[in-house]
């Protein structure tokens, strides 16, 4: 485990995440999310949990999606030579009126905050 490689680990994770690899049943995730972020809504997905708020908007596809890449977690970061039970959180957040970002926490109180396919 390679605690220097946390930071672009979770980046690669959260760029795939909002980019159009995320395609399920036939639609692109981001198009619900940015219908979603439009609305004023700010939006999380706790990657340990797979909880999603706006709990209330989570359609079958977001919630389709983040099974699917939370299953598939693991193994990608290990991928990276990072260790999924040294982050004691690990999220994607996109303020209502901000940029979105992947945050991690990790085991020993590091902060990691990066912003994923955005523009200054």
């Amino acid at each position: 485990m390679k605690y220097k490689h946390i930071h672009s680990a979770k980046h690669n994770f959260g760029a795939s995440f909002t980019s159009l690899m995320n395609y399920v049943d036939n639609e692109y995730v981001m198009d619900e999310l940015t219908s979603i972020h439009t609305h004023g809504n700010d939006i999380e997905v706790n990657w340990l949990s797979g909880h999603f708020i706006p709990e209330a908007l989570a359609t079958p596809r977001i919630c389709k999606s983040i099974k699917c890449w939370r299953d598939g977690l693991e193994k990608q970061l290990a991928s990276q030579n990072v260790d999924l039970s040294a982050l004691s959180q690990l999220k994607f957040c996109w303020p209502a009126n901000g940029r979105k970002f992947m945050v991690a926490i990790d085991d020993r109180g590091k902060n990691y905050k990066i912003y994923v396919n955005e523009t200054k």
